[in-house]
């Protein structure tokens, strides 16, 4: 049976409400899955009826994080890759025979790096190389390289989840007072639990339905988990693409909310930045803007927007990377801002569960396809050259790892 790890949490849920038939649409590897019963009529002839896949029902919040996974299970061979803290939590040293420096809180995700005996290094969320125990750690080795496209078996995909910003960043705040990392953090958790579970899409309309079309991701990780009751997690920018590193991830979604847009927009304003030269990573933002407008249009808004709108890339002059996450990520990665969290109409509609699920919905669509097909995208814009000082994303001097108490 092939394994699924869920790097902070494993969602599986599933009902019926509707009748609604799925159209695969051009490029997706997987057919239309229904389900046959037999049908015995008053007069014993034997008929056929045919129950299409069924809306996924509408979650109010995400599903909490699962248990922590028992310590003690036998390590795989591999010296890069990632681990989950087993329960009970795990000391962390700066040297392996050194002391320990914090006994780290069950079910944090560390990026590993390399190995020595019976530790692993890891990289924490303060950007702080120390080492770990693998007695105390579930340890996932790197998946092997791998073409993605056509043909490609979704139940083989490595995702990074990362929701922007935590801890004392908050990133944007809405005029209702919502902060962005919390919004950030809901749509990602959401999306995780989506990409956990089988579904089939209509093509169509873009509905997400309980099937079996489309098979759970391999391996989904999110970067900033809900963490112990109370905690707010803060991550570094390094932290962020070591974990999508280090597991060879096919993709690295950064789910933010934007602010500051140029005047109004005629529909909804989605921004997707892209690496610049990495072909792979503008291809999956085309993919999510097309996504987002799909999937964002129907509700009603005043929209606003930049006048570059659309999947980008953001450099300078001399065409260095501004954002740290596209900087650094060895793997194709993009930053989603899906709406403007700055605007009193969309800020209203992020604080509903039925736009966070849309977003959700979105993110995972975009995944499929770019996973499964070799479909390229659309609404690519060329920005001018950045002459703005972004924030460093860098933690605080005062970021601590969640201790076990």
């Amino acid at each position: 049976m092939r394994s699924i790890v869920i790097a902070v949490t494993l969602a599986i849920f599933a009902s019926a409400c509707s009748s609604e038939t799925a159209e695969p649409g051009p490029g997706t590897t997987a057919a239309l899955t229904t389900t046959t019963t037999p049908v015995t009529t008053s007069t014993t002839t034997t008929t056929t009826t045919t129950f299409p896949p069924t809306p996924t029902t509408l979650p109010e919040a995400p599903r909490p994080d699962p248990p922590a996974p028992s310590p003690g299970q036998a390590v795989p061979p591999g010296s890069r890759g990632a681990v989950i803290v087993a329960r009970g939590g795990a000391d962390l040293f700066e040297e392996v025979d050194g002391e320990a420096l914090v006994r780290a809180h069950e079910g944090l995700v560390f990026p590993v790096s390399a190995r020595a005996g019976d530790f692993l290094e890891v990289l924490t969320p303060c950007d702080d190389t120390n080492w770990v125990p693998a007695s105390e750690v579930v340890f996932t080795p790197a998946t092997p390289e791998q073409t993605i496209g056509a043909g490609f078996d979704f139940a083989d995909a490595v995702v990074v989840l990362d929701p922007g910003h935590g801890g004392p960043n908050y990133g944007a705040t809405g005029p209702s007072g919502q902060r962005e990392k919390d919004v950030n953090l809901d749509i990602a958790r959401r999306t995780r639990d989506i990409l956990a579970t089988p579904h089939t899409i209509n093509w169509v309309t873009g509905e997400v339905l309980d099937g079996s079309a489309i098979p759970p991701a391999g391996q989904v990780w999110v970067t900033r988990s809900e963490g112990p009751e109370g905690a707010d997690i803060e991550s570094g920018l390094n932290f962020r693409t070591a974990l999508a590193n280090s597991l060879n991830a096919h993709a690295l979604v950064s789910i933010h909310n934007n602010a500051a847009p140029d005047g109004p927009y005629d529909g909804p304003g989605s921004e997707v930045y892209h690496q610049y030269l990495d072909d792979e990573s503008k291809r999956l933002a085309g993919l999510l803007v097309e996504e987002m407008r799909r999937g964002f249009t129907p509700f009603g808004a005043d929209w606003v927007g930049a006048f570059d709108a659309g999947a980008k890339f953001r450099v300078r002059a001399n065409g260095d990377e501004v954002y740290g996450i596209l900087r650094r990520s060895e793997v194709p990665a993009v930053i989603a801002e899906g709406v403007y969290i700055s605007n009193p109409s969309e800020d209203a509609l992020l604080g509903t569960p039925e736009f966070r699920q849309a977003y959700a919905d979105a993110v995972y669509r975009a995944l499929v396809r770019f996973v499964t097909t070799d479909d390229a995208g659309s609404g690519f814009t060329e920005p001018p050259p950045y002459t703005g000082t972004p924030s460093s994303g860098g933690p605080r001097t005062t970021c601590q790892v969640p201790a076990q108490p």
